[in-house]
């Protein structure tokens, strides 16, 4: 039915080739010639196809306000929104996956032919069948009988999960040579789901337990790649829990390959990986510590200590290692006020034993995911959200350019989270005002 398979990622190129779904897909149907549709390319990227032209279209939603960047592709290729108003047979099937689809996929039945609930490796060989069949009835007949398909005649669906070892996601030679927001290093996903299972993260419970790809197979890739030293960069939610981790720092290390991190739990940062990461080139170690307040990192699982904090930080000053600290601000039953206040107590306590040495605080709204045990949290009033920025600026000043601060967008954020949770229609109301409004 289609001679070469179309993704669709809707966000910039560059974003889409650091994105790993995408590397899967390309590595999966290499063989069909596959080819990438982004919201800065008007047709495919390597084989110029026009969307338009394409029996059916696959769509990765990685993020909520991805599914406002895709209904502006279509409306950019003259296709209507609404399924009901594309006349059958003219436009496209489209089909859509990512995590963003599996944690409300209910309201997407509006506007996509299906939804793929779950992981791709279970997907492949059904969607290889799709690519022989002669008519549009067949492919959709075949997809109303895959158990992880919800449709508008089959809203049932079960989320499937591959098994650990059995996948490996690494970097296509084809989409590599596009040059990605890692440095062009080569990607790996090194993990799926968590070991932590904090309150308001969707890894732990939206991708259940965690596993780790085939270690021989990992480690065959990462020594291939710091042979040829390409660099690397490392992705995954429990880095320091693979396994294999170390091995590959210090196989890395001793060839000269660098290295980049998604984060560092920070319980996980010791001397030996310090000197590891420093040696492979690392100048930033992320962290996620989420809150400064002891009491809200009890409440929403975050087990960490403020001596855990301190004793990470004393050991990334020691060995010249920047810290990018993320935060959540508007965790249920806080007041934002005190939030800040704590952040600024932490730092005053970091600045008393001489830690602070070119620190990033990154600050985001807490955006409630279904599926995790903060589903039915409120999320934060903007102008809470305001004065929370200003407290948090007003008290950083006095430290100077030894702290930077970065905060992130509130009306994204604000998507993000209805396009979490809005039923129906309301879907469809949310992604056509901010159409208009051009802001995503």
């Amino acid at each position: 039915m289609t001679e070469k398979p179309l993704l669709v990622y809707p966000d910039r190129t560059d974003i889409a080739v650091s994105n790993l779904a995408v590397h899967w897909f390309f590595n999966a149907f290499n063989e069909f010639e596959p080819d990438l549709l982004t919201s800065d390319s008007k047709v495919g990227i390597f084989h110029k196809r026009d969307i338009n032209k394409t029996p059916f279209v696959f769509v990765s939603l990685s993020y909520g306000p991805d599914i406002i960047k895709f209904a502006k592709i279509l409306r950019n290729s003259g296709i209507p929104l609404r399924k009901e108003d594309r006349e059958k047979g003219m436009f496209p099937l489209f089909i859509c996956g990512g995590i963003a689809a599996l944690l409300n996929p209910e309201p997407l039945t509006l506007i996509f032919d299906a939804v793929f609930l779950g992981e791709g490796e279970c997907m492949k060989d059904d969607i290889v069948k799709m690519f022989s069949m002669d008519t549009r009835e067949g492919v959709l007949d075949h997809i109303n009988a895959l158990e992880y398909a919800m449709t508008d005649v089959k809203p049932d669906a079960r989320q499937v999960i591959a098994e650990g070892g059995s996948f490996l996601v690494s970097s296509n030679e084809i989409l590599h040579k596009l040059g990605n927001c890692f440095g062009n290093r080569k990607i790996v996903e090194m993990n799926r789901g968590c070991t932590s299972r904090c309150r308001f993260c969707a890894a732990s419970y939206a991708y259940r337990t965690f596993r780790e790809p085939d270690g021989k197979k990992l480690m065959d890739f990462v020594k291939k790649t710091a042979e040829r030293k390409e660099g690397l960069a490392l992705m995954g939610t429990s880095l320091a829990d693979v396994s294999s981790f170390d091995e590959i720092l210090e196989t890395c290390a001793a060839s000269g390959c660098t290295v980049s991190l998604s984060s560092l739990k920070i319980t996980e940062i010791n001397e030996k990986r310090a000197l590891l990461l420093k040696k492979c080139g690392v100048r930033t170690v992320t962290v996620a510590v989420e809150s400064a307040d002891p009491d809200t990192r009890q409440k929403i699982l975050k087990n960490i200590t403020d001596t855990d904090i301190f004793n990470a930080m004393e050991i990334l000053k020691k060995h010249n290692l920047k810290a990018k600290i993320y935060l959540i601000a508007g965790f249920p039953e806080t007041d934002l006020q005190k939030e800040a206040e704590s952040v600024i107590e932490l730092l005053k306590e970091l600045d008393k034993r001489n830690l602070l040495h070119d620190v990033t605080i990154s600050v985001a709204p807490l955006s409630p995911k279904p599926l995790t045990p903060l589903q039915d949290a409120k999320f934060m009033d903007k102008k809470q959200y305001k004065n929370y920025m200003v407290a948090l600026k007003k008290g950083c000043s006095v430290f100077g350019k030894r702290i930077k601060l970065d905060f992130f967008s509130y009306r994204e954020s604000e998507i993000d989270y209805k396009t979490g949770f809005l039923k129906g229609a309301d879907l469809i109301d949310l992604i056509n005002e901010n159409i208009e409004k051009g802001d995503v």
